[in-house]
């Protein structure tokens, strides 16, 4: 069995993003994320974005006007796994203001809370579980 190499929880934390390469007219556009740590998260793009690069990222929370700017640089890039899916990127954060930081984990943790409450079928069940 591998050992997972993660060392932040990731969540399933859905959000637009924007996206481009600061010396690029052409590569630029608009993703959705797929997963979300600390450190970086996942979005599908329709082309492959160059390893090592460096993206101005523009993160929209759901129900908040303001949103989150930061720069990542891409770390992996592959084909999606479904067939003529775009690519599936992941990028980790490096510059991030600490109190937009808190406000992505938040949203992140709170939809994570809430779809796993949402998982049982019979509310008496979750009273159980404590």
């Amino acid at each position: 069995m591998e050992k997972e190499r993660r060392k932040f929880k990731r969540f399933d934390a859905y959000m637009s993003v924007r996206y481009r390469l600061p010396d690029s007219e052409e590569t630029r556009g608009i993703a959705l994320s797929k997963d979300l740590s600390r450190e970086g998260l996942k979005i599908n793009t329709s082309t492959r974005l160059p390893l090592g690069s460096t993206l101005d990222l523009e993160l929209d929370i759901p129900d908040d006007p303001k949103p989150v700017r930061t720069t990542g640089k891409v770390v992996w890039s592959q084909a999606a796994a479904e067939q003529d899916q775009g690519f599936d990127v992941g990028v980790r954060f490096m510059m991030m203001d600490p109190v937009d930081k808190f406000r992505v984990l938040d949203f992140a943790y709170n939809h994570w809370l809430e779809t796993k409450v949402n998982d049982f079928n019979d509310p008496e069940e979750v009273s159980e579980l404590g």
